[in-house]
């Protein structure tokens, strides 16, 4: 081997040595990014629970001493009339009695007006502890929601400074570098274009039949998508999402976040796999998409990237499958305009 090549075969060697450090470093902090994306989304959905949670807190809350008022109001006019008819009046309602089953007859009416009189407190009581209880359940939802929207606020400035750091990485890596990261780049984006003409001519040698009204069908008209944390239209997707955003159209309501949707749903085993089932990364959970068949999912990857086609088998993360009960997409997808299939995307 002459000089020459020896010294291009080194180059080349380090070049891409030099490449997969950059991505191994760029993919785990793409990895603490969904993390803590998906935390995020954990925090709003726990935030819009409690909200709700105040919400028919305070409801009750009203309903409680509007009871409470009534039975108060009750138990006063009792306490009015007894005054002023006196004790006497009483007495002389019993001695008038005619006989002795009337007399019998008035002592059991005065015993029911005293039993009434005793239930009208009883209940009275337990207006009063019911009220007390519902402001202090209030109090406290109110006080865990405010802890909430704190966490929010901390989860979007790590986002934030993740985002950064990520843009200041690729705004510092090398000349060449970047010149790699592109020509890896582009390459990717022609094997996934040429799949993705493929499965939409209905031609794929890789097995994929997309079923009309079916989830991927519906998926597939958000290619392109850019990526955007705690996106979830059209304008941008985040992982989760873009899996509520395309089941929402199949009849089936998921909750923004990849761990809280791997609740839900039959679970699927690997061998099981079907297309339009909703496939499972990370542990904890924190990214998700939405399986193609013949080891293809359809998902958001990350900040940078867009809405895509990968390979399953290429993760190994893997942590499960979900199998929702949807119904066929009648209208056209949601929200497509301008964006869908082969759309233009940026660099990672």
């Amino acid at each position: 081997m002459d000089p020459e090549t020896e010294r291009f075969r080194e180059e080349l060697a380090r070049r891409q040595a030099l490449l997969d450090e950059f991505l191994a470093q760029l993919d785990a902090l793409d990895r603490e990014l969904a993390i803590a994306a998906e935390q995020y989304n954990a925090a709003v959905e726990r935030l819009n629970a409690t909200k709700q949670r105040v919400s028919v807190a305070q409801e009750d809350l009203v309903n409680a001493e509007q009871a409470y008022e009534l039975q108060n109001e009750l138990l006063g006019k009792r306490a009015t009339s007894i005054y002023k008819l006196g004790s006497f009046a009483a007495i002389e309602l019993v001695l008038e009695a005619k006989s002795l089953s009337d007399f019998l007859s008035r002592l059991k009416f005065m015993n029911t007006l005293g039993m009434a009189d005793a239930e009208v407190a009883k209940s009275l009581l337990a207006q009063k502890e019911l009220v007390e209880e519902t402001a202090s359940r209030l109090e406290n939802a109110e006080h865990e929601a405010e802890a909430l929207e704190f966490e929010l606020r901390a989860r979007q400035i790590e986002i934030m400074l993740r985002i950064q750091d990520r843009q200041q990485m690729m705004a510092e890596a090398q000349g060449d570098l970047l010149e790699l990261l592109d020509s890896e780049a582009a390459r990717r984006q022609r094997e996934e274009s040429a799949l993705l003409r493929q499965i939409l001519s209905g031609a794929s040698q890789a097995g994929i039949v997309i079923e009309t009204g079916s989830p991927i069908e519906t998926a597939l008209a958000y290619h392109g998508v850019p990526y955007l944390w705690g996106g979830e239209s059209p304008a941008g997707f985040d992982c989760s999402g873009l899996v509520l955003y395309v089941f929402r159209q199949h009849g089936v309501n998921l909750p923004h976040y990849s761990g809280s949707q791997f609740l839900l749903g039959q679970k699927i085993a690997p061998a099981a796999l079907q297309p339009g089932d909703v496939v499972f990364f990370g542990s904890p959970i924190y990214h998700v998409g939405i399986y193609m068949g013949a080891d293809y999912f359809i998902h958001a990857p990350r900040t940078g990237d867009f809405v895509k086609i990968s390979r399953l088998s290429a993760r190994r993360d893997y942590a499960g499958a979900r199998r929702y009960n949807w119904i066929p997409r009648i209208d056209p997808p949601q929200g497509v305009g301008d964006t869908g299939p082969l759309a233009s995307v940026g660099r990672w």
